[in-house]
C-alpha cells in the first residue's frame, strides 16, 4: 500500500498544506453562501484570498518577530563555554546547533566538528566517530545523504535543537 504524500500549496513565499486549504475554501463558502449571483463567485474569490493572505502574513509576523540567531549568538567559544557540556555527546550536538544557527550550516562533517571542538579549545574525545553515532542514537544528529570532501556529512535534528534549546534556558 502506498504512502499517502502530503500535499502542499505555496502561497506568497508559504507552504499551506491541502487540509488547511480546504478549510478556507470551507470559510470562504460559508461566507458567501447567502449572496446571489453574479456576486457570490467575486465575493467567494475575494473572501478566499483574504483568507490565505491573512493566513500568510501571520506567519510572516511571527518569523519577523522571532530574533535573529545571527545577531543573538556570541562567537562559537564564548557559546560552547556558556552552557558547560559535561558529556563529549552534550559538546557535540551544541556545536553542531553553532554550525546550524550561528553559521548557517546545514550539514557538517567529523572534520568540521573537530576544527570547532579546537576552536572552542574543548578536549576531544578518542573517537569522534562513536561520539557522533551516540548522538545519532539519542535522535539528536542523523546522517546526510551527501558526502562532504569523501567524508560522510551530517546534520542536527529538530529533538537535537530542542535538547540544546533547553540548555539555553
Amino acid at each position: 500500500m502506498r504512502a499517502k504524500k502530503r500535499q502542499t500549496l505555496y502561497v506568497k513565499g508559504f507552504e499551506m498544506e491541502n487540509e488547511f486549504i480546504k478549510l478556507k475554501i470551507q470559510q470562504a463558502l460559508d461566507c458567501v453562501q447567502d449572496l446571489g449571483e453574479p456576486f457570490r463567485s467575486l465575493a467567494f474569490q475575494i473572501t478566499l484570498k483574504r483568507l490565505l493572505s491573512e493566513e500568510a502574513g501571520l506567519k510572516k509576523e511571527i518569523e519577523s518577530a522571532a530574533p535573529s540567531s545571527e545577531k543573538t549568538l556570541p562567537p562559537i567559544n564564548e557559546f560552547y563555554s556558556a552552557l558547560h557540556p559535561k558529556a563529549y555527546t552534550d559538546a557535540v550536538v551544541i556545536i553542531a546547533y553553532y554550525l546550524l544557527q550561528g553559521e548557517k550550516r546545514e550539514l557538517f562533517t567529523i572534520q568540521d566538528m573537530a576544527d570547532r571542538l579546537s576552536k572552542c579549545r574543548a578536549e576531544k574525545p578518542k573517537n569522534l566517530s562513536d561520539v557522533l553515532a551516540g548522538c545519532a542514537r539519542n535522535g539528536w544528529l542523523a546522517e546526510g545523504d551527501y558526502k562532504q570532501g569523501g567524508m560522510k556529512s551530517w546534520y542536527l535534528t529538530a529533538t537535537g535543537e530542542k535538547h540544546v534549546a533547553l540548555k539555553l534556558k
